[in-house]
C-alpha cells in the first residue's frame, strides 16, 4: 500500500512537471466545473422541482417505502426509470431517509463514473492531460437547464439519460481494453474485467428499464461502423472484440425480455415521417443540435453585449462540432489512419440524427424533442477532445499554445454564462416548500388542488404526510399523467379530512357545486392558493 501511494504521488508530480501553461488553465476550468456540479447537486433540490423531476422523486419514495422495485398496479412513464438517478438514489434514500439528498448524491456518483471512464479512454489514447481536463470540463458543463434539457437529463435532478449516454462510452472502453493487438496492453486483467462487468451491468439495467432504446440508439451505431470498418479493411479482424459483442447481445436480450414482462406503461409507436414533412424534419433536427447546447436565443439579446457574445460563442461551438464531425466521416470513408477509431465517437450522434430525420418522434407535439440526441452528446464531445489533441500533436508548440489558450478562454466564458443561466433558473420553486409547510399545519389527510396538476404533483413529491391530487373541476375527475397507482384515479383512495385549494381571487363555488362549497370552511392562504377544509370527502 505504501509503494502504491508513492507511485501515485510520483506519477502526479511527473504529470504536473510536464504540463504546459494552458494545461493548468484547463485543469482549473475542470475544477471550477466540478465545484459547480457539487454546488448544484448538494443544494436544496426541492427548489429545483419540475413535474418530471417530481414524478421520479415520488417513484423513488414509493420503491423504498414499499420495499420493491416493481410496484404493483403502477402506471410507469416511457421507461421503468431504473437507468436514471434511481440507480443509486434507491439505496442512498434507504440509508439517509432524505430523498432529495439521495438524488444529489446519486447524480454525483454518476458524474464520478463518467469522469473515471472518460479519463481512462483518453489516457489510453495518449490524449494530453490538459485536453483530458478540458474535455471533462466541456462534458459536465450545464449547457441547458429545463425539464428535459442537457443538465437535468445527464448530471442533475432526475438524470434520465445519464446511464443511456454512458453505455456507448463504456462499450468503446471495453473495445480498447479487449484489443489484444494494441490498446489492451494498457489495461491490467482486473481493470479489463471490471470495466466489462460494469458495462454489462449498466447495459442490463437500461435494457430492463427502457427496452431496446439504448441498444438501438447507443450500441448499434458502434456495431454498424465497426462492421463497415471491417469491410473496408477486407475483414482484418481485431482479436478480443468478439466476447464483448457476444456478451452485449446476450445481456441486452435478457434485459429487453425482462422489460417486456415488468413494464407497466404504454410503449409509444414511431411511424415513418411523411415525405412532405421530411425537409422540415431535417431542419428541426439540426436546430435540435443547437438546442441541446442552449445555443438558440430566446428573447431579444443585443449582439454587442455580454450575453450576445455568450450566445455567439455557443453557436460557433455547435457549428465547429458539425464541421469536425463531417471531416471525421469524410476521412474515415477515405480510410485515413486511425479514423476507424475516431468514427466511433461521432457515430452515435449521426445515427440518432438520422433516426429523428426519418422517424416521426413528435409524439403529438409540433416539435421534435431534441433530448433524443443526448445519448450521443458526451461521446461526441469526447471525439472533439480527441481531434483537438490530434491538432495539438501535429502542430508546432507556439501555434498549438495559441489555439489552446483561445479555446480555454472561450470555454471559460461559456462556462460562466452556462452556470449563470442555470443558477438563475433552478432556484425558483420555493413556493412548493412554502405550500407544503402550510399544508402540514392543517388537520387533513388529503389536499385537492383544483386545475393545477403541476403544483399538486410537486407537492406530492415533497410532503409524505398527506395525499395530494389535482381535481379537474370541469370533468370532476382526478388529473394524472405518469408515475402513479391506478387507484389514485379513484376518489375513494383519498382520506375524508381534506382541503380544497383554489386561486385566492376566485370563489369555491366556481370549482364545486354550491351544495359542496357550503360544507367547507375557509382556513387561510398559502401563496396564491386559498384553502378550504372539511371533515368529509364529498368527491367520493
Amino acid at each position: 500500500m505504501k509503494n502504491l501511494g508513492k507511485r501515485i504521488k510520483d506519477n502526479l508530480l511527473n504529470n504536473l512537471k510536464n504540463m504546459r501553461l494552458w494545461e493548468f488553465g484547463a485543469m482549473l476550468l475542470f475544477i471550477v466545473n466540478m465545484a459547480g456540479i457539487f454546488y448544484f447537486n448538494l443544494s436544496d433540490l426541492r427548489l429545483s422541482l419540475d413535474p418530471d423531476f417530481a414524478t421520479v422523486v415520488y417513484h423513488l419514495k414509493e420503491i423504498v417505502h414499499k420495499g420493491t422495485l416493481i410496484l404493483p398496479d403502477w402506471v410507469a412513464t416511457t421507461s421503468m426509470e431504473f437507468d436514471s438517478t434511481l440507480l443509486f438514489a434507491i439505496p442512498l434514500y434507504a440509508i439517509t431517509n432524505n430523498a432529495f439528498l439521495a438524488v444529489g448524491l446519486s447524480d454525483l456518483l454518476i458524474v464520478f463514473i463518467y469522469i473515471t471512464v472518460i479519463w481512462s479512454i483518453l489516457r489510453v489514447l495518449r490524449v494530453r492531460i490538459g485536453i483530458r481536463f478540458l474535455t471533462l470540463a466541456v462534458i459536465i458543463t450545464p449547457y441547458n437547464y429545463d425539464w428535459l434539457d442537457y443538465f437535468k437529463m445527464l448530471f442533475f435532478a432526475h438524470a434520465n439519460y445519464s446511464i443511456k449516454a454512458l453505455i456507448p462510452i463504456m462499450l468503446i472502453l471495453c473495445f480498447l481494453a479487449f484489443d489484444k493487438d494494441g490498446y489492451g496492453a494498457y489495461f491490467s486483467r482486473w481493470k479489463r474485467n471490471t470495466f466489462l462487468i460494469i458495462y454489462l451491468t449498466l447495459l442490463f439495467v437500461t435494457s430492463a428499464s427502457t427496452g431496446i432504446y439504448s441498444v438501438v440508439c447507443g450500441v448499434s451505431p458502434i456495431l454498424f461502423v465497426r462492421i463497415l470498418s471491417l469491410w473496408k479493411t477486407n475483414y482484418e479482424y481485431k482479436k478480443g472484440a468478439l466476447p464483448v459483442w457476444v456478451l452485449s447481445g446476450a445481456v441486452a436480450a435478457t434485459g429487453v425480455f425482462i422489460h417486456s414482462k415488468i413494464y407497466t406503461g404504454e410503449t409509444p409507436i414511431t411511424p415513418l415521417v411523411k415525405f412532405e414533412d421530411f425537409a422540415d424534419n431535417i431542419k428541426e433536427v439540426l436546430i435540435g443540435l443547437f438546442q441541446v447546447f442552449g445555443a438558440l436565443i430566446t428573447g431579444d439579446v443585443p449582439i454587442y453585449s455580454m450575453m450576445g457574445l455568450f450566445y455567439c460563442l455557443k453557436m460557433f461551438f455547435v457549428l465547429l462540432i458539425i464541421i469536425v464531425a463531417a471531416l471525421v466521416i469524410f476521412r474515415w470513408m477515405r480510410a485515413v489512419t486511425d479514423y476507424d477509431l475516431y468514427i466511433l465517437f461521432f457515430s452515435i450522434i449521426v445515427f440518432n440524427m438520422l433516426i429523428l430525420s426519418f422517424g416521426d418522434m413528435r409524439g403529438g407535439n409540433d416539435f421534435i424533442p431534441y433530448r433524443y440526441l443526448l445519448i450521443g452528446v458526451p461521446t461526441l464531445l469526447m471525439g472533439m477532445g480527441i481531434m483537438l489533441n490530434r491538432y495539438v500533436e501535429t502542430h508546432n508548440r507556439l501555434r498549438a499554445a495559441t489555439v489552446m489558450l483561445t479555446v480555454i478562454l472561450a470555454s471559460s466564458y461559456m462556462l460562466v454564462g452556462n452556470f449563470k443561466v442555470t443558477n438563475d433558473n433552478m432556484m425558483d420553486k420555493d413556493y412548493i416548500v412554502d405550500m407544503t409547510d402550510y399544508f402540514k399545519t392543517l388537520d387533513a389527510d388529503t389536499v385537492f388542488i383544483m386545475d393545477d396538476k403541476d403544483t399538486a404533483l410537486m407537492c406530492k413529491s415533497v410532503d409524505d404526510s398527506k395525499k395530494y391530487a389535482c381535481v379537474n373541476s370541469a370533468e370532476e375527475n382526478i388529473t394524472l399523467e405518469i408515475n402513479y397507482y391506478n387507484e389514485e384515479k379513484d376518489f375513494d383512495y383519498y382520506g375524508d379530512k381534506n382541503v380544497i385549494a383554489i386561486p385566492n381571487f376566485n370563489k369555491l363555488s366556481d370549482y364545486v357545486s354550491e351544495k359542496i362549497a357550503g360544507n367547507y370552511r375557509y382556513v387561510g392562504e398559502t401563496r396564491w392558493l386559498a384553502c378550504y377544509i372539511s371533515d368529509t370527502n364529498y368527491f367520493k
